[in-house]
Order: structure tokens, then C-alpha cells, then sequence
């Protein structure tokens, strides 16, 4: 009987600690942040996740380094004033929805992430301003391309030697001052001259220049139709079903909601390392390769393979490298460029570099999806391109290092970093010699 009456008296403690299991066991998972979407953030994604760190001098037997031409992207900035008016107001009532809806049981969102929302603010000094962690790119860039040619690159600045140029915006202006800052210090970096800079610049920011660029691709709705069409796909209304029921909404977001949260969720990754965005816990890793997709769409069409005018006009930007590399006088030494997304896309293209054998569509996301045409990968914020003219014996060969790693070119030799410069010249012989940038910009036929 004294065993029956324990029993009775554990009994309800057992059923709570059976019902708490159950429970536990048996209820959906709440979605949890998954730290590879930071690699997928399209032309927000940060320098950080795609830089080379080596800084080992690149040193090829019977070879010494002469000269180097670079273009590099501006680092990671906020964004534009029309942008961050929509976030704004936007991303601010959506916050509002998601918090009352962890409150209220209907989202599968972790309970802790509505401490993240309720704090969050959309914190924006200027229109596309660089920021703190843009400028940390450029210094470390600069740093780790004198370490890489100690014997061509003197931390002594000479008006000379060097050569620096930007575009006429905040953004590339500031890049320019921390690169050398982190190339040369902060001191030397004072006396760095720099041309009047040039909203249209004729190297750096050719595209501006080419009116019939502006009108048949950039302006033609040819150039979105295959986004517009993804963006109506099947598997984008599967983000949107996905996304809308981890908040808890009846009623489905709309894409343009979505695609606010990929933008807010890339911006704040790229500004800040050390903490993760609220708008990325979002998505799961599969969402954002597929808005990752959308994103790659847009940027074939209107700045890379979409149109052979795109990247035939980047001869402007090649041939200022051709006449470096093919002068007689030693000087010059180096050449430092700094730009926008837009050139180093068409300037890649041009090169032939990350061209996948079947164009980007809207029907061959599942086909494309180990493709080459990553910008996440190819453009993000701080993109460089650099091409090294190296003295072998008699001979001149190249090194062409894209995110400061060599890449091949086609038709330069397979299994080798160097390229012959004459071998160069000849698979770029029309571009070289017939760079008519006017005739080619001036004519309204694709």
C-alpha cells in the first residue's frame, strides 16, 4: 500500500516531466541563423570572404617583376539615399510585424532573435559613403600588395614611380587614401598626388561615356527580362512562402519586401563582422543562393556576357595596361585604379574570365547552379584586378591576379601563372589596334 501511495505522489511529476519531452521533442525547430549566407550576398558580399591573406612575395625562377597595373573596386559602402529611404520606412514596419509575431507564438523564428529586431535601426551616415569597414579593406589591401613585391614596390612614395586615380565620388576617393595609407603608412601616404578626379572618366569609368552602351543595354528592357522572369519563377515564390511563414503572416510578403531583407541582411554583414543582422536569420542558405541567382542575372545581362558592346568597350581600360606594359621608359612602375563594380564586371568579361558554356536564364537556375558568373565571388565590395609584367631572362611574361589569386586567361598556356606578354598581344590583337571607342559608342544598332 506504501508503494501505491508513492506512486500516486510522483505520478503528476512524471506526467509534467513526460508532457515537457513530448513537447520539446515533437515541436517544429525554430530557424536559426546559417553562417554560409554570408557567402552568397551578391555585390554586398565583404571583401573579407573572398581576400587572399598570403602575402608571400610571388617569386617565379629566372623571372623579376617590372611593372604592375591595377583596378580595384571601391570598398564596402552604405547605400544610396533613395535605397536607404525604403529601408527606412519598410524594413522599420516589417521589424514591428516579426517582433508581434514571435509574441505571439505564429512565427518559427528563435525567441532570441526578437531582442535583435526590437534593436535594431538603420544606422546610415551618407549616400554611398565608404565605411568603417571599407576602409579597413583598402588598408589591408594596400599593405598586403607592397608585401607581395618588396623588390618592385617601395614604401617611398615618387610622383614618378607611382600612379593613383579615382572617380569623382566619395566612395573611390577615400579607397584610394586608405590603400595608401596601408601601402605606403600613414605619413608617406600624405604626399601621394592625385589627378582632378572625373565623373566620366574615359579609363575608369568608360561606360559613362558610351551613349549607345547607356541606350541599347543599360536602358534596353532586353537587359531584365530574364530577372523580371526569375523573378516571377517557381523557386522564388518558394523563398517568398518559405520566408512568410517563418514570420507568421496569412497572407504571403511581397517579393519586394523580400528582397529588401536579402539587401539589409548583405549591408549589415558587410559592415560589421563581429555581429550578425537580424534580416539574415531570415533565410536559409538555399534562399540566398537563389536571390544570389537574381542578382547574377541582372549583372550578366547589363555588365558582363549579356551584350558583346558590355565588355568590348573595356578595351579603353585594357589598352591604358597595354601601353605600361609595351613602353620603353621604366616609368611608371606601378598603376593603381580605383573604380566601381560595373568596370571590373565589363573588364572580366572583356578577358573572358568566369564564362560559363550556357548563358544565364531564368530557366536554368538547377542547370547554373555550380556556375562560374558568381558576383558574390567576382565582385564583391574591394574587387581587384592586377596585372604584373614580369622580365624572364629575355623575354616578358604576365601574371594576372584577380582577388590578389592568379587566374588564366584563355589561350595562355594551361598549368602556369605567367603568361607570354607577346602570347597576350596576339589573342588581344584586334582589341589592341582597332579600340575605336567612338565609333563604337556612337552608332544606336547592338
Amino acid at each position: 500500500m506504501a508503494n501505491c501511495c508513492t506512486i500516486y505522489k510522483i505520478l503528476p511529476l512524471l506526467v509534467l516531466i513526460i508532457s515537457i519531452w513530448l513537447v520539446t521533442f515533437f515541436r517544429p525547430k525554430c530557424h536559426i541563423f546559417e553562417p554560409e549566407i554570408c557567402l552568397h550576398l551578391g555585390t554586398k558580399t565583404p571583401y573579407r570572404n573572398v581576400a587572399n591573406l598570403n602575402t608571400d612575395s610571388l617569386n617565379y625562377s629566372g623571372c623579376v617583376p617590372k611593372k604592375i597595373w591595377a583596378i580595384i573596386r571601391h570598398g564596402t559602402r552604405e547605400p544610396t539615399t533613395e535605397v536607404a529611404h525604403v529601408m527606412n520606412e519598410r524594413l522599420h514596419f516589417l521589424k514591428q510585424v516579426i517582433v508581434s509575431k514571435i509574441d505571439s507564438g505564429e512565427a518559427t523564428l528563435c525567441p532570441e532573435v526578437k531582442e535583435s529586431f526590437e534593436k535594431w535601426v538603420l544606422n546610415v551616415h551618407g549616400p554611398q559613403y565608404l565605411t568603417t569597414e571599407g576602409a579597413n579593406e583598402m588598408l589591408l589591401l594596400g599593405k598586403r600588395t607592397r608585401l607581395r613585391f618588396p623588390d618592385l614596390l617601395s614604401d617611398k612614395y615618387s610622383n614618378t614611380t607611382y600612379k593613383f586615380r579615382y572617380t569623382a565620388t566619395e566612395r573611390t576617393e577615400k579607397s584610394a587614401k586608405y590603400f595608401c595609407s596601408g601601402f605606403f603608412g600613414s605619413e608617406e601616404s600624405r604626399n601621394v598626388w592625385y589627378p582632378e578626379a572625373l565623373h566620366k572618366d574615359p579609363i575608369l569609368r568608360f561606360y559613362k561615356l558610351c551613349n549607345k552602351w547607356r541606350k541599347t543595354v543599360s536602358k534596353n528592357p532586353l537587359s531584365v527580362v530574364e530577372q523580371k522572369q526569375f523573378m516571377k519563377s517557381d523557386e522564388m515564390q518558394v523563398i517568398v512562402e518559405k520566408v512568410s511563414k517563418r514570420i507568421g503572416v496569412q497572407r504571403p510578403l511581397l517579393f519586394d519586401d523580400i528582397y529588401l531583407m536579402y539587401q539589409m541582411c548583405s549591408y549589415e554583414t558587410a559592415w560589421n563582422s563581429t555581429i550578425v543582422s537580424p534580416w539574415c536569420v531570415m533565410f536559409s542558405v538555399e534562399d540566398v543562393k537563389v536571390l544570389e541567382y537574381f542578382n547574377d542575372l541582372r549583372y550578366y545581362w547589363r555588365d558582363g556576357y549579356g551584350f558583346p558592346l558590355t565588355y568590348k568597350q573595356a578595351c579603353a581600360a585594357f589598352n591604358d595596361m597595354i601601353k605600361l606594359f609595351t613602353s620603353e621608359s621604366s616609368e611608371p612602375k606601378a598603376v593603381f585604379y580605383f573604380t566601381h563594380s560595373g568596370t571590373l564586371l565589363k573588364l572580366l568579361s572583356f578577358l573572358g574570365l568566369y564564362k560559363d558554356n550556357d548563358r544565364l536564364l531564368s530557366s536554368n537556375y538547377a542547370k547554373l547552379h555550380d556556375r562560374k558568373w558568381k558576383v558574390s565571388q567576382i565582385d564583391s565590395f574591394g574587387t581587384n584586378l592586377a596585372f604584373v609584367l614580369y622580365k624572364c631572362g629575355k623575354t616578358y611574361k604576365v601574371l594576372i591576379l584577380h582577388q590578389e589569386r592568379p587566374v588564366r586567361i584563355p589561350g595562355c598556356p594551361d598549368g602556369y601563372d605567367l603568361c607570354p606578354l607577346n602570347r597576350i598581344l596576339d589573342i588581344f590583337d584586334n582589341s589592341i589596334k582597332n579600340c575605336n571607342f567612338n565609333e563604337m559608342c556612337s552608332s544606336d544598332e547592338l
